[in-house]
């Protein structure tokens, strides 16, 4: 059964979805490609593409469409509106298998060292950050260390990301720093043992490009007189690390930055950059844009704003304010977070997550797959889909359109949009 709002006329609204249209077009073209190539596998018939295999995302057929012989209420499928599984799909009288899948694998990457080769447990595609071509440099479950680090993925089929570690770099050629004078302007490859700590960082300090500073597990830094470290190089910690007092590392131009351990008073801050990657950390603040990937894996952090970056992965973390802004590909699975933003044509998509307060805006769209929203708003040409759901209340606003599928709301409010309730109980509705 499908609830659909009888909405007024009103010219202005073909006005703005002509718009949203030549934007999501745009945004379709440029999605990220190990996130999309799997799912976009087709069969060729005269006249249209019947995919094989379909994840999140819209296949237009353009035609009258049967799903398992009901008549289905669009002339295009989407992943998030349909079962998994696998599907018979009627158009024309000719029927095509289609296998569906929404959900990541339910699994987590493991690592491990042996000899100068990063192991995993699960086959993940690998990726230099540097590069925003997005072509993989392989896929296995091996890599030999590199010179800079890179990315291992793990995903399935459909393009549902489960996972993302960090390669680390080779350890060769490395000079031992010393700890009895502050750390300044870093020249070639700098190592930082924990048996020599603390080290200090005072004022505005400078890691070149072509030059690390790697920090061994345990070791301590203090940032003194609000210390600045510009990372256009390589900042690494192999394994846990304490960084006291108030700073900030900021990654700019191809610099990368891996952080692993509790740095609260360190701001992390990206003004361009090929990656910023925070794994097992608690930080307070971190502000990145304009970087190519940004990966924030088993941390605890009060404010993250995440704007214009190629790709961002948010996984089993917790976040009280989580702002995404004019993002093409942002993945979160495992996420608690008290107060989400989505705008300026974001597409993200959330699997497994709890959200209090979620808001939607400038011709975002979202994505929502088994997770429990208390307040959800989608306004100003929002795009948003919800799947295996529960919405305490949603507000849909300003020609934005809510598409629900076997989800549960408790309070929807609709003015000047669209909303899709498909096989979805809605308890209480207000226009």
């Amino acid at each position: 059964m499908i609830s659909r709002l009888v909405w007024k006329f009103d010219k202005r609204f073909f006005i703005l979805a002509l718009l949203f249209l030549v934007t999501f077009n745009l945004i379709s073209v440029s999605t990220v490609a190990f996130a999309t190539d799997a799912a976009t596998t087709t069969t060729q018939t005269d006249a249209i593409k019947i995919p094989a295999n379909i994840g999140i995302g819209k296949i237009e057929i353009g035609k009258a469409i049967k799903v398992d012989g009901v008549t289905f209420p669009f002339t295009f499928i989407d992943g998030m509106l349909l079962n998994d599984g696998t599907r018979k799909v009627a158009v024309d009288g000719k029927t095509y298998n289609v296998t569906v899948s929404t959900k990541p694998l339910d699994q987590r990457l493991n690592s491990s060292l042996e000899s100068y080769t990063f192991v995993l447990d699960s086959t993940a595609t690998f990726y230099n950050p540097i590069n925003r071509n997005m072509k993989s440099i392989g896929t296995g479950t091996e890599i030999k260390l590199p010179e800079l680090p890179q990315i291992a993925i793990l995903s399935d089929t459909f393009g549902n990301v489960s996972d993302v570690l960090c390669v680390p770099p080779s350890l060769e050629k490395v000079d031992i720093l010393d700890s009895q004078t502050p750390i300044n302007n870093i020249s070639g490859k700098k190592f930082l043992l924990s048996s020599k700590s603390p080290y200090r960082i005072m004022g505005k300090v400078l890691l070149p490009s072509s030059n690390a500073l790697i920090l061994e597990d345990g070791v301590t830094v203090i940032n003194a007189l609000n210390s600045d470290l510009n990372v256009k190089g390589v900042f690494f910690s192999t394994g846990p690390v304490n960084i006291f007092g108030p700073g900030s590392i900021t990654v700019s131009e191809n610099g990368i930055a891996y952080l692993e351990g509790n740095a609260v008073e360190t701001d992390v801050n990206g003004s361009g950059g090929a990656l910023v990657f925070l794994n097992d950390a608690t930080v307070d603040d971190v502000s990145v844009s304009r970087t190519n990937f940004v990966v924030i894996r088993n941390t605890r952090a009060k404010n993250v704003k995440v704007s214009s970056v190629y790709a961002a992965y948010i996984i089993d973390s917790q976040i009280e304010n989580l702002d995404i802004q004019n993002c093409r590909q942002v993945i979160i699975n495992n996420v608690n977070t008290a107060k989400f933003n989505a705008s300026i044509m974001s597409k993200v998509i959330t699997y497994n997550s709890e959200l209090t307060e979620a808001t939607a805006s400038d011709f975002s769209e979202v994505n929502f797959v088994s997770s429990t929203i208390s307040n959800l708003g989608a306004t100003r040409g929002t795009v948003a889909k919800i799947k295996d759901s529960h919405i305490s209340s949603v507000s849909v606003e300003d020609y934005s359109v809510l598409y629900t599928f076997k989800s549960s709301i408790e309070k929807l409010k609709s003015s000047n949009s669209k909303y899709y309730t498909l096989s979805s109980q809605v308890s209480r509705i207000e226009k």
